[in-house]
């Protein structure tokens, strides 16, 4: 439940603003100011649950966060200027709680042997895909009843009940203890000191950006085709064979370095985003949606897992949560310049546009894979 908003609120977000000023562009900076928050504040979270735990911040950051989506709400329906509606989307990406970082450190930081653990990260990222399945599909049965707005505000109240379920689990007190002693000595930098982070953190800002092309093209191709309600299925035709795939491939445990596998995923991602664009109607584009649907589960499991061998384990969620800083980032930027290119691109259709430019990106991280150490999920090391 607390997972179900982060694959609701930029959809929510793009929909109800452009509903209310019939502008990508203006719906596009909408929701990137919201990533961009979130990305923000995730590694101050981060780095406060790695020296406090978790068990402060969660309740409180789940209230905050629903008060903002309300707040945003009142805005759009007030017709304040999309000024006063980009602040309060950015205070609620700003109180975002970090749920899946801080579960993804409490599988770095446990006991499980290496295939334990690619099977639990390929677990969470299932659950989040199917957050990412099941929330598209929320927003669409709002968009059915006229009604973008309730999809925010139901993502507000999942966030808030939801954060404090997830409190009243347990799953806080499985986090464990925080590393301290003589022999723990924390540098100012957290786990950006070391150089193989932060090429591993380059990546996942790469691919935030080629998936925030990608995703921003789908409302506006449910506009080409006339049926704005559409989107949420093409959403789930992205998202659920991600999370079959990401099922599959948490029972394999490759010995190819995790480096190597992210590449394929790259090169499955700008094949499918090509033949995107190439559609022109809605079943043939719906089945290409389908087939880069399938590196998406993989691409961020193998992710998880590489950053997790590359980080030192007391910094573990502040890493994870940097993680989700620049793979965020990286999606607002794509929300930004693809609802950019879809007002402007004359040459061809706005929406082929964005995804060309996300065919390039994906390109690109394929090619900065080459640049990070090859680990294993096998318990070797970087080399």
């Amino acid at each position: 439940m607390p997972r179900l908003p982060a694959g609701m609120n930029a959809l929510a977000l793009t929909m109800l603003v452009q509903s209310q000023t019939n502008s990508f562009a203006s719906a596009g900076s909408v929701s990137a100011a919201y990533m961009i928050a979130a990305a923000m504040q995730a590694p101050i979270i981060g780095r406060f649950i790695d020296q406090n735990g978790p068990r402060r911040v969660m309740v409180p950051l789940g209230v905050l966060c629903a008060l903002a989506l309300c707040f945003v709400v009142l805005a759009v329906q007030m017709k304040w200027p999309l000024l006063a509606v980009m602040i309060g989307a950015f205070f609620a990406g700003g109180t975002f709680p970090p749920v899946s970082m801080t579960i993804r450190a409490m599988y770095r930081k446990s006991s499980m042997s290496d295939a334990q653990k690619q099977t639990a990260f390929a677990l969470e990222a299932i659950v989040m895909e199917l957050a990412f399945t099941l929330g598209p599909l929320a927003v669409t049965v709002a968009l059915l009843t006229g009604h973008a707005a309730t999809a925010v505000l139901a993502s507000g109240a999942l966030a808030c009940v939801g954060t404090w379920l997830f409190a009243r689990s347990g799953a806080l007190e499985r986090w464990g203890s925080v590393e301290r002693g003589e022999n723990v000595v924390r540098h100012w930098l957290g786990p950006l000191r070391v150089s193989a982070v932060r090429r591993a953190l380059f990546l996942s800002a790469m691919f935030g950006t080629g998936i925030g092309l990608l995703e921003i093209s789908l409302p506006a191709f449910a506009e080409f085709v006339g049926n704005k309600a559409l989107v949420g299925w093409l959403f789930a035709a992205l998202s659920i064979p991600s999370a079959i795939a990401g099922f599959v491939y948490g029972t394999w445990h490759i010995k190819t370095p995790l480096n190597k596998q992210i590449l394929m995923c790259a090169a499955w991602l700008a094949t499918g985003a090509a033949m995107m664009a190439a559609m022109d109607s809605f079943a043939p584009y719906v089945l290409m949606c389908v087939l880069a649907g399938l590196a998406f589960g993989p691409m961020i499991t193998a992710l998880s897992l590489q950053l997790g061998k590359l980080t030192p384990v007391e910094y573990s969620t502040e890493a994870f949560t940097w993680s989700m800083t620049v793979f965020l980032i990286g999606m607002g930027i794509g929300f930004t310049v693809g609802g950019g290119l879809i007002e402007t691109v004359k040459w061809t259709d706005g929406w082929r546009a964005s995804l060309l430019a996300g065919v390039a990106l994906f390109v690109a991280a394929g090619l900065s894979c080459l640049a990070i150490p090859e680990v294993r999920n096998d318990g070797g090391g970087a080399h």
